[in-house]
């Protein structure tokens, strides 16, 4: 466990956030591979059936992820605090609900996922493929849950490490059943679905009995559902859970636009957005590095430490992006031809949207820094709304440019990129603003608070 209450802030922010980063990196190839071993050896059209099928599937747990989220803060706090009882208790209370409420979504999940499928406009040649996969996902929805719950919880905690071994070594498995099923047994979209399922399963096992045998904190020996604590979640976690299921939203409703371009489109921007995703994640895992920290202190009473680490967590994100968006210029186009099929009929189309998505994008990448840091910190300190309604803003804003791109400025894909630096650029702005205006003050948790 780690305490972030004293000791040099940079230097703990970074070893805290460097094996989350190395874990999360780990946790997007899951995708990452699938959609790779997809483009190459089953096709275009099947790229963009996973594609599709992933935001919708993101949308569906978008509620599950956002109350581990909520109670992670909750956590953090009562570790600060030294309020280990309450700390245990919540742990137990968020298991509870959370694996009921994702068996009930799963169910929902299997059963919507034709309908869902043509609400987004889904091209007729990728049906069946993103029906089948996107059923098999949401059959085994349960198990990367309670593997962000229990990663969730360790972060809290100050324990960035101990994951990411188990971690590593499912998505080499996942990697190596992927290439079994799909290029071995030529089971195709199904083989890929079965094989990230099984990985994620051994996951989520693996990081359960060790964090019962190695920290007693999230040790339950008898589940309990406290009321009181329950409410506490909701009220930390419904905000996110609420942020994350309306920036799941808009991201459908940009698949929808995306896919009015045709299935070349789709995997073209499938295969750059797994780029872009690990290429914001550095910044990312600051972020979420500075939440942990910013709530340790708060819930130690110790506000100006919390604002200290995040005048050092913005200035590595900045040098990060610009880090990062040179690799991106130099990599990019290379990087987009690992998803395509040299002999795909579409390849020349794919490969076209890829590159040139990537080009606009990874040239904003400082100011996704801004606004990642100003949220990490408001969801640290308690402020659970507004660190909902910023990046629920960024979101909506590009949705609305994108399609006023399309539409009025008669862009094509390249819309899609366009538009999601002008969100980044309004929210920043709003986020900076609301800090100096300290509106983020006095929201910890009032337990924390009494005692």
């Amino acid at each position: 466990m780690r305490d972030f209450t004293s000791g040099n802030i940079t230097k703990q922010i970074m070893l805290f956030s460097l094996p989350m980063l190395i874990g999360n990196l780990f946790q997007q190839l899951y995708s990452m591979v699938d959609a790779i071993i997809v483009g190459q050896y089953v096709g275009g059209n099947a790229l963009a059936a996973v594609g599709v099928s992933m935001n919708i599937l993101q949308f569906l747990t978008a509620i599950l992820i956002g109350l581990t989220t909520g109670a992670s803060v909750l956590i953090s706090q009562f570790y600060g605090a030294k309020q280990y009882d309450k700390l245990e208790r919540t742990v137990s209370t968020s298991i509870v609900f959370l694996g009921v409420l994702s068996v009930a979504l799963a169910v929902l999940g299997v059963a919507l996922s034709p309908a869902l499928l043509q609400l987004l406009n889904a091209d007729a040649a990728i049906m069946e493929d993103a029906t089948l996969y996107m059923r098999v996902l949401m059959l085994g929805m349960v198990f990367p849950i309670f593997y962000n719950m229990y990663t969730a919880y360790l972060r809290a905690l100050g324990d960035s490490r101990s994951p990411l071994v188990i971690l590593i070594c499912c998505t080499v498995l996942n990697t190596g059943l992927d290439l079994l099923f799909v290029v071995g047994f030529h089971w195709d979209v199904f083989g890929v679905a079965i094989a990230t399922v099984t990985a994620q399963l051994i996951s989520a096992m693996l990081c359960y009995l060790y964090t019962h045998k190695k920290v007693p904190l999230l040790r339950i020996k008898k589940l309990v559902f406290d009321r009181s604590l329950f409410l506490a979640v909701l009220k930390y976690g419904t905000p996110a859970a609420i942020q994350l299921s309306l920036v799941s939203l808009a991201s459908l409703t940009i698949t929808r636009l995306i896919n009015s371009f045709g299935p070349a489109a789709m995997a073209g921007i499938t295969a750059a957005s797994k780029i872009d995703q690990i290429a914001t994640m550095p910044v990312s895992n600051i972020s979420m590095a500075l939440s942990t920290f910013a709530a340790q202190n708060m819930g130690a009473g110790k506000e100006e430490r919390a604002k200290r680490g995040l005048r050092s967590s913005l200035l590595m994100m900045l040098a990060l992006a610009v880090l990062i968006s040179g690799v991106v210029m130099l990599l990019g186009p290379w990087l987009i031809s690992m998803f395509v099929n040299s002999g795909d009929v579409n390849n020349a189309a794919i490969l076209e949207v890829g590159n040139n998505y990537l080009n606009i994008i990874m040239m904003f990448y400082f100011v996704f820094a801004f606004l990642f840091a100003f949220n990490g910190f408001f969801r640290g300190v308690g402020d659970a709304v507004i660190a909902m309604v910023f990046p629920v803003a960024s979101l909506s804003i590009r949705t609305a440019a994108a399609y006023m791109l399309v539409y009025f400025a008669g862009m094509g894909p390249e819309a899609l990129a366009w538009s999601i630096p002008i969100g980044w650029a309004i929210t920043s702005l709003a986020s900076f603003i609301y800090y100096k205006k300290r509106l983020w003050a006095g929201k910890v948790i009032q337990a924390v608070k009494s005692e």
